[in-house]
Protein backbone atom coordinates (compact mmCIF):
# COMPACT_ATOMS: atom_id res chain seq x y z
CA UNK A 1 0.00 0.00 0.00
CA UNK A 2 2.80 2.20 0.64
CA UNK A 3 4.18 2.11 -3.10
CA UNK A 4 0.72 2.79 -4.25
CA UNK A 5 0.64 5.87 -1.81
CA UNK A 6 4.11 7.09 -3.22
CA UNK A 7 2.90 6.27 -6.46
CA UNK A 8 -0.05 8.97 -5.96
CA UNK A 9 1.96 11.77 -4.64
CA UNK A 10 4.04 11.24 -7.63
CA UNK A 11 1.71 12.34 -10.25
CA UNK A 12 0.81 15.69 -8.26
CA UNK A 13 4.16 16.46 -7.44
CA UNK A 14 4.71 16.25 -11.09
CA UNK A 15 1.92 18.01 -12.01
CA UNK A 16 3.38 20.65 -9.89
CA UNK A 17 6.85 20.66 -10.96
CA UNK A 18 5.19 21.74 -14.69
CA UNK A 19 2.99 24.36 -13.17
CA UNK A 20 6.70 25.72 -12.39
CA UNK A 21 7.58 25.78 -16.12
CA UNK A 22 10.76 24.78 -15.74
CA UNK A 23 12.43 22.32 -18.29
CA UNK A 24 15.14 21.59 -20.40
CA UNK A 25 14.25 23.30 -23.95
CA UNK A 26 12.31 21.37 -26.34
CA UNK A 27 11.19 22.35 -29.69
CA UNK A 28 8.72 25.01 -30.39
CA UNK A 29 5.76 23.06 -31.14
CA UNK A 30 6.56 20.80 -28.37
CA UNK A 31 6.86 23.86 -26.08
CA UNK A 32 3.10 25.27 -26.78
CA UNK A 33 2.04 21.44 -26.16
CA UNK A 34 3.52 21.76 -22.64
CA UNK A 35 2.61 25.53 -21.69
CA UNK A 36 -1.36 24.35 -22.43
CA UNK A 37 -0.74 21.04 -20.26
CA UNK A 38 1.13 23.10 -17.49
CA UNK A 39 -1.92 25.94 -18.03
CA UNK A 40 -4.59 23.22 -17.59
CA UNK A 41 -2.69 21.68 -14.40
CA UNK A 42 -2.50 25.44 -12.68
CA UNK A 43 -5.88 25.81 -12.97
CA UNK A 44 -7.06 22.33 -11.46
CA UNK A 45 -9.05 22.67 -8.49
CA UNK A 46 -10.04 18.99 -8.35
CA UNK A 47 -9.27 15.84 -10.01
CA UNK A 48 -10.75 12.23 -9.94
CA UNK A 49 -10.09 9.13 -12.03
CA UNK A 50 -10.19 5.29 -12.29
CA UNK A 51 -6.98 3.94 -12.36
CA UNK A 52 -5.34 0.48 -13.02
CA UNK A 53 -1.91 -0.27 -11.73
CA UNK A 54 0.45 -3.17 -13.06
CA UNK A 55 3.00 -3.99 -11.13
CA UNK A 56 6.51 -5.83 -12.20
CA UNK A 57 8.88 -6.35 -9.41
CA UNK A 58 12.05 -8.07 -8.88
CA UNK A 59 11.06 -10.50 -6.12
CA UNK A 60 7.69 -11.48 -8.13
CA UNK A 61 7.66 -13.64 -10.84
CA UNK A 62 4.20 -12.40 -12.41
CA UNK A 63 2.97 -9.26 -12.56
CA UNK A 64 0.31 -8.03 -9.92
CA UNK A 65 -2.52 -5.90 -11.51
CA UNK A 66 -4.94 -3.62 -8.84
CA UNK A 67 -7.51 -1.49 -9.72
CA UNK A 68 -8.84 1.26 -8.28
CA UNK A 69 -10.06 5.39 -8.22
CA UNK A 70 -7.71 8.63 -6.74
CA UNK A 71 -9.45 11.78 -5.63
CA UNK A 72 -7.67 15.29 -5.80
CA UNK A 73 -9.09 18.35 -3.82
CA UNK A 74 -7.20 21.46 -3.41
CA UNK A 75 -5.56 23.04 -1.42
CA UNK A 76 -4.64 19.77 0.11
CA UNK A 77 -6.78 16.95 0.17
CA UNK A 78 -5.88 12.97 -1.41
CA UNK A 79 -7.53 10.39 -1.44
CA UNK A 80 -7.10 6.72 -3.04
CA UNK A 81 -9.16 3.56 -2.80
CA UNK A 82 -8.50 0.22 -4.45
CA UNK A 83 -12.35 -0.60 -2.81
CA UNK A 84 -14.05 0.56 -0.21
CA UNK A 85 -12.39 -0.98 2.47
CA UNK A 86 -9.12 -0.16 1.08
CA UNK A 87 -8.18 2.99 0.94
CA UNK A 88 -5.94 5.99 1.98
CA UNK A 89 -6.63 9.72 2.79
CA UNK A 90 -4.37 12.55 3.05
CA UNK A 91 -5.61 16.39 4.22
CA UNK A 92 -4.07 18.93 5.67
CA UNK A 93 -4.71 17.29 9.28
CA UNK A 94 -2.84 14.80 8.78
CA UNK A 95 -3.69 11.17 7.33
CA UNK A 96 -4.37 7.83 7.67
CA UNK A 97 -4.98 4.38 6.12
CA UNK A 98 -7.84 1.67 6.57
CA UNK A 99 -7.29 -1.55 5.56
CA UNK A 100 -10.00 -4.21 5.75
CA UNK A 101 -12.60 -1.96 6.77
CA UNK A 102 -10.57 -0.90 10.02
CA UNK A 103 -8.66 2.21 10.42
CA UNK A 104 -4.87 1.57 10.57
CA UNK A 105 -3.51 4.17 12.04
CA UNK A 106 -1.80 7.09 11.09
CA UNK A 107 0.46 7.82 7.83
CA UNK A 108 3.96 7.48 8.79
CA UNK A 109 5.92 10.76 9.28
CA UNK A 110 7.46 10.30 6.64
CA UNK A 111 4.29 10.10 3.91
CA UNK A 112 2.73 12.63 5.86
CA UNK A 113 5.78 15.37 5.50
CA UNK A 114 5.66 14.47 1.76
CA UNK A 115 1.83 15.15 1.38
CA UNK A 116 2.57 18.65 3.06
CA UNK A 117 4.87 19.19 0.58
CA UNK A 118 3.24 18.49 -2.81
CA UNK A 119 -0.06 19.30 -1.89
CA UNK A 120 1.40 22.70 -0.95
CA UNK A 121 3.27 22.62 -4.36
CA UNK A 122 0.08 22.06 -6.27
CA UNK A 123 -1.86 24.62 -4.40
CA UNK A 124 0.60 27.93 -4.54
CA UNK A 125 2.95 26.45 -7.63
CA UNK A 126 6.44 27.29 -5.18
CA UNK A 127 9.05 25.78 -4.57
CA UNK A 128 12.67 24.20 -6.39
CA UNK A 129 13.13 21.44 -8.71
CA UNK A 130 17.06 21.26 -8.38
CA UNK A 131 16.92 18.24 -7.12
CA UNK A 132 15.66 16.48 -10.52
CA UNK A 133 15.97 17.11 -14.07
CA UNK A 134 12.71 17.34 -16.43
CA UNK A 135 12.10 16.67 -20.78
CA UNK A 136 9.44 16.17 -22.66
CA UNK A 137 8.79 15.26 -26.13
CA UNK A 138 5.85 14.95 -28.55
CA UNK A 139 4.98 11.32 -30.04
CA UNK A 140 1.78 10.90 -31.88
CA UNK A 141 -0.97 12.32 -29.88
CA UNK A 142 0.93 12.33 -26.54
CA UNK A 143 3.28 14.68 -24.48
CA UNK A 144 5.67 12.78 -22.74
CA UNK A 145 7.37 13.95 -19.82
CA UNK A 146 10.62 11.94 -18.21
CA UNK A 147 12.01 13.08 -14.79
CA UNK A 148 14.85 12.08 -13.44
CA UNK A 149 16.10 12.66 -9.94
CA UNK A 150 19.84 14.19 -9.52
CA UNK A 151 20.19 14.14 -6.14
CA UNK A 152 21.91 11.19 -4.31
CA UNK A 153 18.96 10.95 -1.68
CA UNK A 154 15.96 11.48 -4.21
CA UNK A 155 17.38 8.52 -6.57
CA UNK A 156 17.21 6.16 -3.72
CA UNK A 157 13.81 6.67 -3.59
CA UNK A 158 13.07 6.20 -7.45
CA UNK A 159 15.30 6.18 -10.52
CA UNK A 160 13.00 7.65 -13.60
CA UNK A 161 9.08 8.38 -13.90
CA UNK A 162 7.41 8.60 -17.28
CA UNK A 163 3.94 10.39 -18.21
CA UNK A 164 2.20 10.57 -20.78
CA UNK A 165 -0.49 13.13 -21.56
CA UNK A 166 -2.84 13.72 -24.18
CA UNK A 167 -2.02 16.78 -25.87
CA UNK A 168 -5.79 17.64 -27.14
CA UNK A 169 -7.46 17.27 -23.93
CA UNK A 170 -4.11 17.77 -21.55
CA UNK A 171 -5.62 15.54 -19.30
CA UNK A 172 -3.19 12.65 -17.60
CA UNK A 173 -2.91 9.34 -19.76
CA UNK A 174 -0.34 7.32 -17.36
CA UNK A 175 2.48 7.26 -15.71
CA UNK A 176 5.35 5.00 -14.89
CA UNK A 177 7.61 4.83 -11.69
CA UNK A 178 10.69 2.74 -12.45
CA UNK A 179 13.36 2.16 -9.16
CA UNK A 180 15.57 -0.60 -7.79
CA UNK A 181 12.75 -2.88 -6.95
CA UNK A 182 11.17 -2.80 -10.33
CA UNK A 183 8.61 -0.68 -12.06
CA UNK A 184 4.54 0.03 -12.03
CA UNK A 185 2.93 1.60 -14.48
CA UNK A 186 -0.56 3.39 -13.87
CA UNK A 187 -3.00 4.22 -16.54
CA UNK A 188 -5.95 6.43 -16.17
CA UNK A 189 -9.76 6.35 -17.61
CA UNK A 190 -12.63 8.77 -17.11
CA UNK A 191 -10.12 11.81 -15.88
CA UNK A 192 -12.12 14.51 -14.48
CA UNK A 193 -10.97 17.71 -13.20
CA UNK A 194 -12.48 20.86 -11.91
CA UNK A 195 -15.83 18.86 -10.62
CA UNK A 196 -17.74 18.87 -7.28
CA UNK A 197 -16.14 16.37 -5.18
CA UNK A 198 -18.03 15.63 -1.78
CA UNK A 199 -15.79 16.61 1.12
CA UNK A 200 -16.65 13.57 3.21
CA UNK A 201 -14.39 11.34 0.84
CA UNK A 202 -11.58 12.95 2.86
CA UNK A 203 -12.82 12.93 6.67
Amino acid sequence: MKTTLLQTYSIIVLLSFMGLGRAMAQSAQEKVIFEKIVASAANMQTMSADFTEKKQLAMLSEEVVNTGKIWYKSPAYMRWEYNSKNYGVYSPRGGYMVRNGQRDGALSRGFSNMGRMITGLIGKFSGDIKDFALSYKVEGKELIVNVQPTSAKMKGVVERIIMKFDTSSTLIRSFEIVNTAGRTLITFSSVSINTDIDQQLFN
